[in-house]
């Protein structure tokens, strides 16, 4: 496993749930698109890679909450990247990326954030 860190926009509001323990916890799916530098040295859109983002605790609970209020926020990513090969009946393999225990914060740019603390 490798440490990555990434900005992107929520794919769709996180869905909150509880494991067996009752903590609560999401998988968030963030979407991001490289910028690349073509052939005569500007920068462009490139590939756009989706991740599939484990945030546990409050953490998961503030970002559900936040999703449900603004949409598909802009946020920042980081934690342990897992790569995982997944091949669906019939279909071609596919490498399915994964963002273990998360920590995710908002970004600001492009928009307006508003910030309180956790009682």
């Amino acid at each position: 496993m490798s440490f990555i860190t990434f900005t992107g926009n929520l794919a769709k509001t996180p869905e909150l749930r509880t494991d067996k323990n009752n903590r609560p916890y999401t998988f968030a799916r963030v979407i991001r698109t490289d910028r690349v530098r073509n052939s005569s040295g500007e920068f462009e859109d490139g590939g756009t890679e989706g991740y599939d983002v484990a945030v546990w605790g409050a953490d998961a609970e503030a970002l559900c909450e936040l999703a449900e209020r603004c949409g598909n926020i802009r946020v920042t990513v980081s934690g342990e990247e897992l790569l995982e090969v997944y091949t669906p009946e019939g279909g071609e393999p596919r490498i399915v990326r994964k963002v273990l225990d998360a920590d995710v914060s908002v970004s600001l740019r492009g928009q307006t954030v508003t910030v309180e603390k956790r009682s």
